[in-house]
């Protein structure tokens, strides 16, 4: 696919993280939220907590029809503004405005959907969509860390099983370029993602099918 890979020249020119994260609320599967996971990537941004909305999801879905009034994804809360947004567009526009150091979306990222965001989901049908039966009831204490770039396919696994147990979860843009690989290495010795860091155990992994393995061992009431 086309984005989602690289951290863009807009990213690599930001100076500084947003002062608090900014809260995004989507599912995997819904190709409307890649989008927005794709401008993330692109923005280079660290400061991304996701909360995952599978169907039948115990907790955040509430959440989005409280703060906005309706249970439509993606959304996003930026606590640095007050801004809250529906609408995949107006998302990636408003993160360009007010994270892009002033550059414009790439061309392409709001027309391609159909492709980029539908073929994905179409391929991978069924997951990332559906609240695992045996997913906890309660958020862990401490939010997972979990480094990735969009278009990874390894770390699409991951952030599958992070949705259907509804683990909230720290989103740390990593692609080719990013500011973030150093940090990355510095935790794993390589720059290669999925590479999750849970603090609520001090569990630290790198290949993506032990991650999902750990997952749903450790949150779910029975493995995959």
């Amino acid at each position: 696919m086309p984005f989602g890979t690289s951290a863009s020249t807009a990213g690599q020119a930001r100076s500084s993280e947003p002062a608090k994260p900014l809260q995004l609320y989507e599912f995997e599967a819904c190709p409307f939220c890649r989008r927005v996971r794709e401008a993330i990537t692109d923005l280079d941004l660290a400061a991304v907590e996701v909360y995952p909305c599978p169907k039948d999801a115990a907790r955040h879905r509430a959440t989005v029809l409280q703060q906005g009034g309706q249970a439509q994804f993606p959304f996003l809360a930026d606590p640095n503004t007050g801004r809250k947004i529906y609408e995949s567009a107006a998302i990636v526009e408003y993160l360009y405005d007010t994270y892009g150091a002033g550059a414009k979306p790439p061309f392409g990222l709001l027309q391609t959907t159909p492709l980029t965001g539908w073929m994905p989901t179409l391929l991978r049908i069924g997951r990332g969509m559906v609240r695992y039966s045996g997913a906890p009831q309660q958020a862990p204490g401490k939010l997972l860390k979990l480094y990735n770039y969009e278009n990874n396919q390894f770390a699409r696994l991951v952030r599958e099983a992070l949705c259907e147990l509804e683990l909230p979860y720290q989103l740390i843009s990593a692609g080719k370029g990013s500011q973030n690989r150093a940090q990355l290495q510095q935790l794993s010795g390589r720059t290669t993602v999925p590479f999750l860091e849970d603090p609520n155990t001090g569990v630290a992994l790198g290949d993506p099918e032990k991650i999902v393995e750990y997952l749903f061992k450790t949150y779910g009431s029975a493995t995959t």
